[in-house]
């Protein structure tokens, strides 16, 4: 280990007394080069003469700062890019060269160095960020160099050995995969025989099942010259039955052709005032929580006069409900239809209010049953509520709105522009003795013209 060191020591002096004596032969070839050149332009140009001084007085401040950078005694900084520019550049690029090339440690390889003044070091010979560094003296230089090759000499032989065990490291990966590599073609080739074996079998099966298709397709034929006969049949019967059927519908027409069901004409009364005060506004009708009643349902006030016809008196709404009894209050200016002759009147009228034993009615509440409505057509005429709106208006009172007409359907609710199922719809209703009503009279019963 001794004389390890021995030839360290004496491999760094040998190679710092190299660095000196380039340096020296290169100063002193400068200024020679210089005083000769010196010499020439003294003898030849004497209009030069004041150029020439000055030369000499820059290399006798080159030589002047160079002398005091050997001894060591100068006081201000000098650059150290400046000094290896002027001695060392030439031993400086040999060294980045080093430097530079694959021994530059990675950031892993630097954290496993313990001694953090190398780590220092080291780090900053990756970067070379010191070439601007002040010196003020050229052992300082040289002192530099010598750290950075005590750091390279300690440092090499860890990156050459890491080096070297990953390279084995690779070497048995490069080997684990040609080994896997083997096995998977080996699998490859295993599962591409069986394929083939499976492809085999089901070409044999598909000639099989050919066989078997050209026998179905055989019996195929022969059903269908069968059924080709069977449907002239059937068509020559269905056009019997057809000649039949209208001939039955038209029949059940005439049968029951009558005269459709307007609301006014055929609505039961669903309850009667009791009590009326109409001088402050209310009255009370026999209906209550028991009945399925509700709070703001509003009702038409009508009466039967001469003759069997139906006179409308007024509006009431629902306000204050009982078990079986509810308070309404007489709702002022409200326009409905008078059912006599049709014209909009304004009720309730002061010389006819409404008095005890007055029948009322609303469409969609029935105290024994759910009442189901159907709308035939698509376009609305008052500017209040949307389709959807009164149908939910409908469903909150108690009702059931339903697309098509049925048995069970009670109002048919009349709008304009119909489509083409309008008329197949109208004449079901009539043949089942639905009531009708126009958009206007269901607008009266939510409160809307």
């Amino acid at each position: 280990m001794a004389k390890g060191n021995s030839s360290t020591i004496y491999l760094v002096g040998l190679i710092f007394a190299i660095l000196v004596s380039m340096g020296l032969l290169f100063a002193c070839y400068q200024l020679n080069e210089d005083l000769s050149k010196q010499k020439n332009i003294i003898t030849g140009l004497e209009n030069e003469v004041k150029k020439e001084k000055d030369s000499r007085l820059q290399v006798r401040s080159e030589l002047h700062t160079s002398r005091e950078l050997l001894k060591g005694d100068r006081t201000s900084e000098v650059r150290r890019d400046w000094a290896e520019d002027l001695y060392l550049k030439d031993a400086n690029k040999e060294l980045q060269g080093i430097v530079n090339g694959q021994w530059v440690a990675t950031e892993a390889e630097l954290n496993e160095i313990k001694d953090q003044k190398i780590k220092q070091i080291w780090t900053d010979l990756k970067g070379y960020p010191f070439k601007t560094r002040p010196y003020k003296t050229f052992p300082e230089v040289i002192k530099s160099y010598r750290d950075t090759l005590k750091v390279a000499v300690q440092i090499l032989p860890l990156l050459r050995y890491g080096r070297g065990q990953a390279l084995e490291q690779v070497d048995a990966l490069r080997k684990d995969i040609r080994k896997v590599k083997t096995e998977k073609q080996a699998e490859i080739d295993e599962a591409s025989k069986r394929h083939q074996r499976e492809v085999e079998g089901l070409l044999a099966e598909i000639r099989g099942k050919d066989k078997e298709l050209t026998r179905v397709r055989g019996e195929k034929d022969n059903v269908q010259k069968h059924f080709v006969q069977q449907k002239k049949d059937h068509d020559l019967e269905k056009a019997r039955l057809e000649n039949s059927r209208m001939q039955l519908q038209e029949r059940i027409r005439q049968l029951v052709k009558k005269k459709t069901k307007s609301f006014t004409e055929y609505s039961e009364p669903d309850a009667m005032v009791v009590h009326a005060e109409p001088a402050l506004g209310y009255v009370w009708i026999n209906l209550g929580h028991n009945h399925g009643l509700r709070r703001n349902i509003r009702f038409q006030v009508y009466r039967f006069v001469k003759g069997g016809r139906q006179q409308v008196k007024g509006v009431i709404e629902v306000r204050r409900i009982e078990d079986d009894m509810a308070q309404c209050a007489i709702l002022e200016d409200q326009q409905v239809r008078d059912p006599i002759t049709g014209k909009v009147i304004t009720v309730p009228d002061k010389n006819d209010p409404v008095v005890k034993g007055d029948l009322i009615r609303n469409p969609y509440f029935d105290k024994e049953e759910q009442k189901v409505f159907v709308f035939l057509g698509s376009k609305l005429q008052n500017r209040y509520y949307n389709l959807g709106e009164i149908k939910r208006r409908i469903t909150e009172a108690g009702g059931r709105v339903d697309a098509k007409v049925s048995t069970a359907t009670h109002f048919v609710v009349l709008l304009s522009e119909g489509d083409e199922d309008f008329q197949i719809q109208y004449d079901r209703a009539a043949q089942f003795g639905v009531i009708f009503m126009r958009e206007d009279e269901l607008m009266e019963y939510l409160g809307r013209r």
